[in-house]
């Protein structure tokens, strides 16, 4: 079973539980005012303004006028509603006793800390966003108990069958193609700032000179080598079209398996390519994309699924604008 929310409805949500938490609201309150009571959580205008500020900043740029008026309304609107529907989860998710593991919870946060170079560069953040590391774990927290309880309550009764897979993919089989992809060996010589350029020349031309007398790609990538694959042979792999420099892709695609290329100048420094395979294009069969197609029906049923189920939800909450 799917184990997270998407789309557009999971931003929605997202935006509202990662925010600041109830308790730290209510203590709040003589500072920040409350916009809405729903059940016993609280969207505060400091959890509006977070949201909405940017969206609003990101519209004065591009729009004017009336339409600049329009479109904060309707995003003004738009957030304080997503803002309500999150506080409505983790309202739910309270009252439901759902309860979140404390090792998965510190697992959470340390997958988020991960992404800063140190605990000193992630406090330093959430105080930058007017945060502490009290308030973002019972952000997380919140947000680990919204997710729960709507993968209870909506994602496991989400049927996926294989008639509806097989109809998607007959709908779109004429699309569903795999790109040309060719399997590749390279050695680079670097260029750049600090590196004698002639030497760097002569180092791959002598490449160029060894790889046509006969000698073996592999061995000489081994050898001599300045990127990142040399003690694999210089073997990269299978790449499709934009996974390389442009300047690689012109060649390369244009090449037949055995075939090596000429040296080719790019910002990084000059390369040498050998095809060691390719594949056409090609239509992709129903079991390579499978997974792909019932992952796209989940998500539209879940996101209609759970726009209802929370409007049914709403008719008994406690939803207080103040």
């Amino acid at each position: 079973m799917i184990k997270s929310f998407s789309g557009k409805v999971f931003a929605a949500l997202m935006a509202g539980m990662l925010l600041f938490a109830a308790e730290d609201a209510r203590s709040a309150e003589t500072v920040d005012k409350v916009l809405v009571v729903v059940n016993e959580e609280l969207v505060t205008q400091r959890e509006f303004d977070r949201v909405f500020g940017p969206i609003k900043e990101a519209y004065e740029k591009n729009f004017e006028g009336e339409e600049l008026a329009q479109r904060i309304e309707e995003a003004r609107v738009g957030v304080l509603d997503q803002l309500v529907d999150a506080k409505l989860v983790v309202s739910l998710a309270k009252k439901n006793n759902v309860k979140i593991d404390d090792d998965e919870l510190k697992k959470r946060i340390d997958t988020v800390k991960a992404y800063y170079p140190s605990e000193e560069d992630f406090l330093k953040a959430l105080s930058d966003k007017g945060t502490n590391l009290t308030e973002f774990e019972r952000e997380i927290k919140d947000q680990m108990l919204a997710q729960e309880y709507v993968n209870k309550e909506v994602s496991s009764k989400i049927n996926v069958t294989p008639g509806e897979i097989s109809e998607l993919y007959e709908k779109n089989k004429d699309r569903l193609v795999a790109p040309v992809r060719v399997q590749l060996k390279g050695i680079l010589v670097r260029k750049g700032e600090g590196i004698d350029t002639e030497a760097a020349k002569k180092k791959i031309s002598d490449i160029e000179t060894e790889l046509q007398g006969g000698a073996d790609f592999a061995a000489v990538a081994r050898e001599k080598d300045e990127g990142p694959y040399a003690a694999e042979g210089g073997e990269i792999g299978f790449v499709v079209p934009g996974q390389m420099i442009p300047e690689i892709d012109q060649v390369v695609f244009k090449m037949s398996p055995g075939q090596t290329s000429p040296i080719i100048e790019t910002a990084i420094g000059y390369h040498i390519f050998k095809v060691e395979d390719k594949q056409e294009a090609r239509p992709m069969e129903l079991s390579e994309v499978e997974e792909f197609l019932r992952m796209q029906i989940f998500r539209k049923k879940f996101e209609e699924t759970l726009i209802k189920w929370i409007e049914e939800k709403k008719k008994n909450a406690f939803i207080s604008y103040k």
